[in-house]
């Protein structure tokens, strides 16, 4: 178990999660974007595969797909690495890591890439048509104000709290979170064409598994749930083999959020987990968002404004602007020795139980 501070920046977990790799006698394979980082240097999503060159049970693990939430799940992916030893999986069966998804989040503190898109609202978004979400409209002009001045956080929740009051906290929720496809400049905008992460996700993924006949998909995720707590997002009822699968891994909670009146989250569209499953029509797959909780929603959407705004008309050599940039960051990796231990720990259950599962799954 990793007892040490997380990473403060993509390149020292790209660091530690390569020399992990080595000391397992394990290699990464760059994928390298057109994106630069803070100091211009070349940024990838990187890729590893242990156990069977051609599988037929596999457990993908994926972090960094939202970036500035990527740093425990880099940890947890390198934890794995120093413990797991890939002559104890069963002869046909693998774990293909994918670490970093969005490496240009990661190195600026962004959720979105590059391009201001929410990789998990962007797969395969150059053959799907997007999910209309009307909601959004209505929201964006309040969410992403055009004001030369940082605007009043007091106004945001003041606005934010008569909209629940009158439309209800599902529709306040839901339009602001689950994906829109109108504003470029929006929060959670899922792209005009699939992203280039995004792609080099699906290529990874189908030349890797191309026979695969079990998958599991496990997304490395913070910010949703309660602090120091995992939860497990399953985009199908509570009574689906998906959503019964997931609770007999026996960690965390497992939220259905499709058919839920009780979810506290909504049915996303173009979430990268959810599409693998497309990739592999005849096979078995089963995928979650796993989310290590941090800060109520209300601190993370206050955070999340300011940021947005620093982003569009900011300067983040200000030091009141960079300030903004680091509590938004801490909204999703927080500055806490205590949940960096917890997530740790309960990131070790997670992936040990999957494996568990993946290794029996036919039996």
């Amino acid at each position: 178990m990793i007892h040490c501070r997380l990473p403060l920046t993509w390149t020292e977990c790209r660091a530690r999660f390569e020399l992990a790799a080595r000391e397992a006698g394990a290699t990464v394979t760059r994928h390298p974007i057109a994106a630069r980082g803070p100091d211009q240097q070349q940024l990838g999503v990187d890729s590893l595969l242990l156990g069977a060159a051609s599988p037929r049970r596999a457990l993908v693990v994926m972090s960094g797909v939202h970036g500035v939430e990527g740093f425990v799940g880099s940890a947890i992916q390198t934890d794995l690495l120093r413990r797991l030893e890939p002559r104890s999986l069963p002869p046909d069966m693998a774990v293909l890591m994918l670490h970093a998804v969005n490496p240009w989040g990661m190195a600026w503190s962004r959720r979105q890439n590059e391009s201001n898109v929410d990789l998990n609202r962007n797969w395969r978004r150059s053959v799907t048509l997007p999910t209309r979400n009307d909601a959004y409209d209505e929201l964006h002009a309040l969410a992403c104000p055009d004001s030369a001045e940082l605007p009043s956080l007091e106004d945001l929740m003041n606005s934010v709290f008569a909209l629940v009051r009158s439309r209800g906290v599902g529709w306040v929720r839901d339009g602001i979170t689950l994906g829109q496809y109108r504003h470029p400049d929006g929060l959670h905008f899922g792209g005009e064409r699939t992203e280039e992460s995004t792609a080099i996700v699906e290529g990874l993924v189908r030349d890797r598994l191309r026979v695969v006949e079990r998958l599991l998909t496990i997304d490395l995720h913070t910010g949703h749930g309660p602090r120091g707590t995992l939860t497990l997002l399953s985009d199908q009822p509570s009574e689906s083999a998906q959503t019964r699968f997931l609770a007999r891994l026996g960690v965390g909670t497992v939220e259905a959020t499709a058919g839920n009146p009780e979810a506290t989250t909504g049915l996303k569209s173009g979430q990268i987990a959810n599409g693998l499953a497309g990739l592999f029509p005849n096979a078995d797959c089963v995928s979650s968002s796993a989310e290590f909780g941090t800060v109520p929603d209300a601190e993370q959407l206050s955070a999340t404004f300011l940021e947005h705004w620093v982003h569009r008309h900011g300067n983040r050599a200000d030091p009141a602007h960079a300030e903004i940039v680091w509590r938004y960051r801490c909204c999703f990796t927080p500055d806490d020795r205590s949940w960096e231990s917890r997530s740790l720990e309960q990131g070790a259950a997670l992936l040990d139980a999957s494996l568990d599962a993946v290794a029996s799954w036919d039996r």
